[in-house]
């Protein structure tokens, strides 16, 4: 079942994130403490929305976005998403997503916006759910 997030989901969504995305492919050293941390960032912002994906009372999947508007038109920002390892593959991110596509067409947004990783094997998930990349954009950074 999916429903909105609560803040006592974030301990869950912490283990959750920790677990997804391990070292080895991300190179950060995630653990359930500094994961809940750096999540509960994202759930305190003013505009923030969240789904959980739980049975039996236990969440095994989450997804963090913001609103925000771009230029003229407003958007939603996926900032993170996390299912266990053990139960991708099942739908679970899928239906994820679509709740949160669907929040965003019934809100009049414009539309959803997100960055991943080309290595990862997120970004033929999100590929394959309708995503594209986006024409004259680039992302840069400094260290």
């Amino acid at each position: 079942m999916i429903r909105k997030m609560k803040e006592e989901d974030l301990q869950q969504c912490g283990v959750i994130y920790a677990k997804a995305f391990p070292i080895e492919y991300w190179g950060i050293d995630w653990n359930p403490d500094n994961a809940k941390e750096y999540l509960l960032d994202y759930y305190e912002q003013k505009k923030f929305v969240g789904y959980v994906y739980e049975e039996d009372d236990v969440v095994i999947g989450c997804i963090f976005a913001l609103c925000k508007i771009s230029g003229s038109k407003k958007e939603i920002y996926i900032n993170e998403m996390a299912v266990l390892p053990e139960r991708q593959g099942q739908g679970i991110g899928r239906q994820l997503l679509k709740t949160l596509l669907d929040y965003s067409k019934e809100s009049g947004y414009a539309g959803v916006v997100l960055y991943t990783s080309e290595y990862a094997p997120a970004f033929k998930f999100y590929e394959n759910n309708g995503f594209k990349l986006s024409q004259g954009t680039i992302c840069m950074y400094c260290e």
